[in-house]
């Protein structure tokens, strides 16, 4: 007997707190889905707050829709930059900028929102990413893509910066070498000063060979002259051109001996203490002019040099008679 009242007592236990067990999985799974219900309680509040925040966002828009550029800025730096956004529904710093600016254009209708100036509070709230690229003489550096940022500031009043962490080129110039420029010597300095007396004395034999050049040119031209009497004439206009080349040539060295024998003859005055006397163009042309008749004195060409200069004269008096008029 008392093994088997144990028994009952022992069953009796596992009964309780089986029961107990239950009464307790049974709680446990009440309290379960008395959370989850709060749970979906407060999700379906926080979704009705939202959208009724998103309503409030898109009302605000709206509203901002009819109001103008210059009135949206000026009520943006009044409220601060993330009220704001705040207010228009947009809560992410990194995409401020770039979401701000798209509302304000569909707002006015894509109106030039990149012109305005945005204030201190509002250009430190930003990102460096989103600040202009500037140079150091205040130029624009980015380009029409819009894609390189190197450059950013942190406020409009503060430098442009760009990053060191960059990569080195392959290809960069490590000692800087002076470019090679072309000069021209006639005009450079380092080429030395002209003396043409030296420059006379060094290319002479450039005379001889002209006039040896323009005998050759007149035996051909004699030989051509029945045959091609269109290419006898085109060589006789080079020589002559070449021998007006030389007589110029002579003329000119004439004209600065005589400079010499005069400025000589000055030298020697001012040893014996009198002043220099420099001669002008008109005087040298005498000289020249005097020179030239006494040599065609002496070689019986005056007569015929006169004429031909009476006849040069006569026919520039003619061109300048007045004509009288024809009458009608």
């Amino acid at each position: 007997m008392p093994k088997a009242s144990k028994q009952i007592i022992q069953y009796s236990s596992d009964e309780d707190s089986s029961e107990a067990s239950g009464d307790e999985s049974l709680r446990s799974g009440e309290n379960s889905d008395s959370s989850q219900q709060q749970q979906q309680q407060s999700d379906y509040s926080e979704d009705e707050e939202s959208d009724s925040e998103d309503a409030k966002a898109a009302k605000i828009r709206e509203q901002l829709a009819h109001v103008p550029f210059n009135q949206l800025i000026r009520i943006q730096q009044q409220m601060g930059t993330s009220k704001f956004n705040k207010s228009i529904g947009l809560k992410e710093k990194s995409d401020t900028r770039k979401k701000v600016q798209q509302a304000l254009r569909q707002s006015v209708g894509g109106s030039a929102s990149g012109d305005a100036e945005l204030s201190d509070e509002e250009s430190g709230s930003e990102s460096e990413n989103s600040a202009p690229e500037m140079s150091s003489t205040g130029k624009s550096l980015k380009p029409s893509g819009g894609k390189s940022k190197d450059f950013h500031r942190d406020s409009r009043k503060m430098p442009a910066m760009m990053s060191s962490k960059r990569p080195v080129s392959r290809f960069r110039q490590v000692v800087e070498v002076a470019k090679p420029q072309t000069r021209d010597p006639r005009f450079d300095g380092l080429s030395g000063n002209y003396n043409e007396d030296l420059f006379e004395k060094s290319y002479s034999f450039l005379d001889k060979q002209q006039e040896e050049e323009i005998e050759a040119l007149k035996a051909q031209m004699l030989k051509i002259k029945k045959h091609d009497p269109h290419e006898a004439q085109r060589i006789q206009t080079v020589v002559s051109s070449l021998q007006s080349q030389i007589a110029a040539k002579k003329q000119k060295k004439h004209s600065q001996e005589l400079k010499r024998t005069h400025r000589k003859k000055e030298l020697e005055a001012v040893k014996q203490g009198k002043t220099p006397y420099f001669l002008k163009k008109r005087e040298l042309k005498g000289l020249e002019a005097a020179e030239k008749f006494s040599k065609l004195k002496d070689s019986s060409k005056l007569d015929n040099y006169m004429e031909k200069r009476r006849k040069r004269n006569a026919t520039k008096d003619h061109r300048r008679m007045p004509y009288r008029r024809r009458e009608e």
